[in-house]
C-alpha cells in the first residue's frame, strides 16, 4: 500500500511488477531478486484484495442504509427520502458487485 488507502489497481500494478522481477531473477539465478520479486507480488497481491473487501464492505453498507431510507420513506409517505434511499441501496449493490 502506498500512499495509506490501498487500490485495487495499484495492487495489481505491484503484483505485475514483482512478478517480472521473480521470473527475471529465476531466469538469470539471482536469488536475491527472485526472492524481492516474489516478496513485491505478494504485497502487491493483498492490497489488491484488501481494496476489494474494502470496495465490497462500503457497497454493503450503503445497501443496508438505503434499503432502510427507502423503507422508512415509503411507510411515511416520504417519496424524496424513499427515493434517496433507493439511489443510495442501488450506489451501494453496485459497490459491492463491482468488489466482489
Amino acid at each position: 500500500m502506498t500512499g495509506g488507502e490501498p487500490s485495487k489497481v495499484g495492487g495489481k500494478v505491484d503484483a505485475a511488477i514483482g512478478t517480472v522481477k521473480e521470473n527475471a531473477g529465476k531466469l538469470v539465478g539471482a536469488h536475491q531478486t527472485e526472492g524481492e520479486g516474489a516478496a513485491q507480488r505478494a504485497h502487491g497481491n493483498a492490497e489488491h484484495d484488501t481494496a476489494k473487501a474494502k470496495g465490497y464492505v462500503e457497497g454493503a453498507s450503503d445497501s443496508l442504509v438505503g434499503g432502510i431510507k427507502k423503507n422508512v420513506g415509503k411507510l411515511f409517505g416520504n417519496s424524496e427520502t424513499e427515493a434517496k434511499g433507493t439511489v443510495q441501496e442501488k450506489r451501494g449493490d453496485a459497490g459491492k458487485m463491482a468488489n466482489s
